[in-house]
């Protein structure tokens, strides 16, 4: 008798906690902006996946700052797929409707993926042709925040629009071949898709308040999309 009553016990045990990690990996409510596309405060099981990688502990932002994003996109091959960013609080419901809208147009992404996908390398995940959002780091080649490390830029599809003239050259390298911007004389097997001033994406960004890499005078960075919410203005933490 005394077994059973240990082994019940044991049994209860056990069941609390998992119901404790389930509770806390999924009571966090998401704000929905249609079937396939929320927001909502990191959840825990996401926590565990980027702490010590895209997210350390910094003095200028903490994980209470930062937003979950799930969306629908189509692929490059018209497949629709699942997507995750990590955001800024300031720009999460801007980024959940604008993976709407570009969904409801079919506008093809290669892939929506945490750059911790990628060792929270930012280099593997550009060479992925990965379009992301957070990622706690410096500019490439400086000691300066960048704009992904505070949440408010998103790079789409960063292999076929790279960042040219930079101190880098052209970001990420296998993307060179589309340096070249006009559809007629690039010979990259997805130019069609390259992102334009005036184009769809574009719009879309635009009537959201982000601005575009791509209008840069000194350097073109294509992929790059983001805003600066008024808290973050004149702030000095980053440079975009």
């Amino acid at each position: 008798m005394m077994n059973i009553k240990k082994h019940v016990i044991i049994l209860f045990m056990v069941t609390a906690i998992m119901l404790t990690c389930h509770n806390e990996n999924n009571n966090v409510k998401a704000a929905v902006i249609e079937d396939g596309f929320s927001y909502s405060k990191i959840p825990a099981s996401i926590k565990k996946r980027i702490t010590g990688s895209s997210y350390r502990k910094n003095p200028y932002i903490s994980l209470k700052e930062l937003r979950y994003v799930r969306i629908k996109h189509y692929n490059y091959k018209g497949k629709v797929k699942s997507g995750e960013l990590i955001v800024n609080k300031a720009i999460a419901k801007d980024v959940a409707e604008i993976f709407c809208e570009l969904y409801k147009i079919e506008y093809p992404i290669r892939r929506v993926e945490l750059v911790d996908e990628y060792e929270a390398d930012d280099d593997l995940s550009m060479e992925a042709d990965n379009t992301s959002c957070f990622n706690y780091r410096s500019i490439s080649g400086s000691k300066t925040l960048s704009m992904h490390g505070l949440g408010l830029a998103i790079d789409i599809n960063p292999r076929i629009n790279p960042c040219v003239g930079g101190a880098r050259g052209i970001v990420p390298p296998n993307g060179k071949a589309y340096k070249e911007r006009n559809v007629k004389k690039c010979t990259g097997r997805y130019k069609n898709m390259m992102i334009h001033k005036g184009d769809a994406a574009y719009k879309i960004f635009k009537e959201h308040g982000f601005e575009w890499g791509g209008e840069w005078k000194n350097m073109k960075d294509y992929q790059h999309f983001y805003k600066v919410p008024p808290k973050y203005k004149n702030c000095g933490k980053y440079e975009w």
